[in-house]
């Protein structure tokens, strides 16, 4: 049996062991492709492929027990080692159908124990490089990479112009892949890549080779690699939109080529993003899909939401190729990136970037025509930018007028750009907006005006209409006052354009309104009367403030023209429209005020008080409050004045002092009111007014001086004493100088208080009459003398009246002493009396001290006795009484002689007489023995 077993031919025993196991049923070991591409983890790894060299039995497990019977038979050594060696392979294939289980686990151990042993027993079997590769296949499937890994480098080692070691190279790769032990997997993958046509794993050793080195950090390499696959896979000019590049790539490749445009933009965004990728190709120079490398870079980091970073990637095309035709595009690219990132001042920088460089002005076009698609997206860009400065600017209108003004830039660029866009009439009209808050009034104004005007009918018309015509106004407010006028008459030209031009318009009426203040301004003064009726004839639904204003405006006119009758009717329309609370009715009623006072002043001019009397009080009962009232009342009363109606103007002045007693015009009112009734004979009235006048401290001093005086004499005139004698007594204190008027006061004075019987206030003013002709000096008149002798003389006879009241009572010695006091009060002032210079006065003083010397003797001897005398003593006290009593006669006899002696002076009058009588009743011996005469007395000489 043996024997016969042995002499099976091998070939015969082989081919029905191995009929069964076909190429299907060995696992390829190679990762699919399909697998892998597109994930950014390592390729998933699996078991080694094995290479089949000849049929094999249908039934392999029947083939195993045909080798196991052979092996059983201890055939030939030959035939022993191939028998064990199809054994072991048998066992792996089925292994591989069967999976991991633990019969499979023990099947697989003993072909690794059965492949070792024929390794062991024939070292140099040049069919060993099938040993190695199955064992190594056998160790692996039982989870020994480590060990097949080796055994596949001995496979290398000992039989390197095989063709299986030339397989084993891509496995042993795929294991030392798969144990990331990348560095002596970049070197297996390598060998098989230098291969090239000779191996069906270039492929796949080219992209795991690239995986290697990027898994090793060796970017540039790696990209290298990468580059190349898509170099053969991509289609001849594909687009740089990544998706449509690989959408041209054969469907089975597509995968691949997706995953190696992964890997190196990974690497690109592990060296630095956009910036590496330039730098990388300057180094290496441009594939003829460059673009889509930035785009697909850009895609990537995007995609991790490394939103600046894509954005640079981007950026970093146009730095390079700032003339391609596709900058634009990838200028769009980074502005939808940093949009997505919410970087929005940088979406504002780059639209900026777009607008100026991509401008049809700009040097990018070199004279050529800018595309249609970049006109399309120029146009949002510059609409976008326009918008985001006018809004920013809004934020903080007075510190951002620049920011206004930049966004009128872009908004201008638009109109020029796309003069026939839909939207053109709101650019312009926002770019009149941005341009008035940026401070630019006039060229707002002018844009305004264009959108209102130079554009067919459009939904803001009006709105720009109105617009220009306030933005005009607003220029005129700010020009220099020597271009005011011309301003305004632009913004006027605009205004009654608008309110020809859209009569429906809301604003219409406002605006002429504002049209007729600006025309009165610039002084036309019939223009802004006709656009003032146009407001007042308008509808009644025209707001009343809007028609008041007109009729202010064609008051103020009128009387600029000296239109007064018309300006007054025109301001009494205004007040009527007026409410009594509105802020601006005193200024109408001071206005109409005016105008009726102006018509006085024209009929004053002409020379008829009369109507102007009439106009100039006519604003006190038209306008009582009006401020010029006190004027007017003034000045009516002054043309009564000129027509010498002096009750009229009288009343009318009375009327000005009740109403404005503190007016400016008062002491001008009191002169003309004391005129006005001297004039009508009313002095007591006049008094008053001069008094008033005299009290005034604005007036100079003459003028206070002359009041007073007339004031004093004017209540004497009325027979007003108490009244006179104040105002004499104040123009005494006030003006004792001049002397002559003062003295002439102080004469009513005394005759004022000696008619009242006051004896007191004549003593004053007859003393001060004194004083005043002492004091004189330079100003001493014979009028101040006489007064002041007159004044002595009364003096002394108050001072004898005095005397005689003091009686001589008991003790005498006690009364006495008063009585002698007043006595020499009297002897001075009757003294004085007689030392001026006038007979009349000296006689009389004369004779009244005489008589003061008879009656105190005779005082003397009428006083009071002291009680309980006796006879004796009562007659020692007469005797005693007399020589006292005599001294005073005899002083008295000597006074009135005196007078006498004067009878040969030339002197004789009544007082002279009346001595001579005392004479005769003192001494009748010596006087009264005759009737004496001149000529008796003469003798006396």
């Amino acid at each position: 049996m043996n024997k016969s077993v042995s002499a099976l031919p091998l070939a015969l025993a082989v081919g029905l062991s191995l009929a069964a196991c076909t190429p299907a049923a060995i696992k390829n070991a190679a990762p699919s492709i399909g697998k892998t591409v597109g994930k950014l983890d390592q390729p998933a790894q699996d078991v080694l492929p094995i290479i089949t060299s000849e049929p094999v039995a249908a039934d392999p497990e029947k083939a195993v027990a045909n080798y196991r019977e052979l092996l059983a038979l201890t055939p030939d050594p030959e035939t022993k080692v191939e028998a064990k060696r199809r054994l072991a392979d048998l066992q792996v294939q089925m292994e591989d159908v069967r999976g991991n289980t633990a019969e499979s686990e023990k099947a697989l151990h003993e072909a690794v124990k059965i492949y070792n042993e024929l390794l062991n027993a024939n070292p140099l079997d040049k069919k060993n490089d099938r040993v190695f590769y199955q064992l190594a296949r056998a160790q692996q499937n039982l989870g020994e990479v480590d060990a097949a890994i080796d055994t596949l480098q001995r496979l290398a080692d000992r039989y390197p112009d095989s063709d299986l070691t030339h397989d084993g190279h891509f496995r042993r790769a795929e294991l030392l892949f798969l144990r990331t032990r990348y560095a002596e997997a970049e070197a297996d993958y390598r060998r098989v890549m230098d291969l090239g046509d000779q191996t069906q794993f270039f492929e796949q050793a080219q992209y795991k080779y690239g995986w290697s080195l990027y898994k090793q950090s060796k970017y540039e390499p790696a990209i290298a690699t990468f580059l190349d696959i898509l170099e053969r896979e991509l289609p001849a000019n594909p687009s740089h939109d990544p998706e449509a590049a690989l959408a041209g790539v054969d469907k089975a490749q597509q995968d691949l080529a997706k995953d190696s445009l992964r890997v190196i933009t990974l690497s690109l965004s592990t060296l630095g993003g956009g910036s590496a990728l330039s730098d990388y190709l300057s180094r290496n120079g441009d594939p003829r899909f460059y673009p889509m490398l930035y785009a697909a870079l850009g895609e990537a980091l995007l995609e991790k939401q490394r939103y600046s970073d894509g954005a640079e990637a981007y950026a970093a095309f146009i730095q390079r190729y700032p003339a391609s035709p596709l900058a634009p595009a990838f200028q769009t690219d980074v502005i939808a990136a940093y949009g997505d990132g919410g970087f929005r001042d940088v979406v504002v920088r780059e639209k900026e970037r777009y607008a100026t460089t991509y401008d049809p002005a700009a040097p990018y076009w070199a004279g050529k025509t800018a595309s249609a698609e970049v006109m399309g997206e120029l146009r949002r860009h510059l609409e976008d930018l326009a918008k985001h400065y006018h809004a920013l600017a809004q934020q903080n209108p007075t510190a951002n007028k620049s920011q206004f003004v930049a966004a009128a830039g872009w908004y201008r660029r638009i109109i020029e750009l796309y003069p026939q866009d839909p939207k053109i009439a709101d650019i312009n009209f926002l770019l009149g907006d941005s341009l008035l808050e940026g401070g630019r009034t006039l060229e707002a104004a002018r844009e305004y005006a264009k959108t209102a005007y130079d554009y067919p009918v459009h939904a803001r018309s009006g709105e720009a209409a109105y617009a220009a015509v306030l933005a005009h106004q607003k220029y005129a407010k700010e020009v220099p006052a020597t271009e005011r006028d011309a301003a305004l008459r632009d913004a006027i030209a605009l205004s009654l354009k608008l309110a020809d031009r859209y009569t429906d318009h809301p604003q219409r009426y406002p605006v002429l309104t504002q049209t007729t203040q600006d025309l009165y301004e610039l002084k036309d003064y019939p223009q802004a009367i006709e656009v003032a009726a146009r407001v007042i004839q308008g509808p009644a639904t025209i707001p009343p403030d809007l028609r008041r204003i007109a009729w202010s405006v064609t008051g103020d006119a009128q009387f600029a023209q000296d239109r007064y009758a018309e300006a007054e009717a025109a301001f009494s329309e205004e007040l009527k429209l007026t409410a009594a609370d509105a802020p601006q009715r005193p200024e109408i009623i001071e206005q109409l005020a005016a105008s009726i006072y102006k018509q006085g002043e024209a009929a004053r001019t002409a020379d008829d008080h009369k109507l102007a009397a009439f106009h100039f009080l006519r604003v006190g009962k038209i306008t009582p409050t009006a401020k010029i009232r006190a004027t007017a009342e003034y000045d009516g009363a002054a043309s009564l004045i000129a027509l010498e109606d002096w009750a009229a103007a009288s009343r009318v002045l009375e009327g000005f002092r009740a109403l404005f007693p503190a007016h400016a015009l008062s002491a001008d009112v009191d002169k003309k009111l004391a005129v006005a009734y001297q004039k009508d004979n009313k002095p007591f009235q006049a008094a008053d007014a001069y008094g008033r006048i005299a009290q005034r401290g604005s007036e100079s001093i003459e003028t206070r001086r002359e009041a007073l005086w007339l004031s004093a004499t004017l209540y004497d005139e009325a027979k007003a004493a108490p009244e006179a004698a104040r105002a004499y007594e104040t123009y005494v204190r006030a003006y004792p100088r001049p002397l002559t008027r003062a003295i002439d006061a102080r004469e009513r004075l005394v005759a004022f208080a000696r008619t009242s019987g006051d004896r007191t206030r004549l003593s004053l003013w007859l003393n001060e009459t004194v004083t005043a002709d002492d004091t004189a000096g330079s100003e001493r008149s014979e009028r101040s003398k006489s007064l002041a002798a007159k004044a002595s003389l009364e003096l002394g006879r108050l001072a004898a009246v005095e005397v005689r009241g003091v009686r001589l009572t008991l003790p005498v010695e006690r009364s006495l002493p008063a009585k002698q006091k007043a006595m020499e009060h009297a002897i001075q002032w009757l003294g004085k009396a007689a030392t001026y210079g006038y007979a009349e006065i000296t006689t009389a003083a004369t004779y009244e001290l005489g008589m003061l010397y008879q009656e105190f003797g005779s005082a003397l001897m009428a006083s009071e006795r002291p009680r309980n005398l006796s006879a004796l003593e009562k007659e020692q006290y007469d005797l005693l009484l007399e020589e006292q009593a005599f001294p005073f006669e005899e002083k008295a006899i000597q006074t009135h002689e005196t007078n006498l002696k004067r009878i040969a002076q030339g002197v004789y009058n009544d007082w002279v007489n009346k001595s001579a009588k005392a004479l005769a009743q003192i001494a009748p011996a010596r006087f009264g023995k005759r009737e004496q005469g001149e000529d008796r007395y003469e003798s006396l000489n």
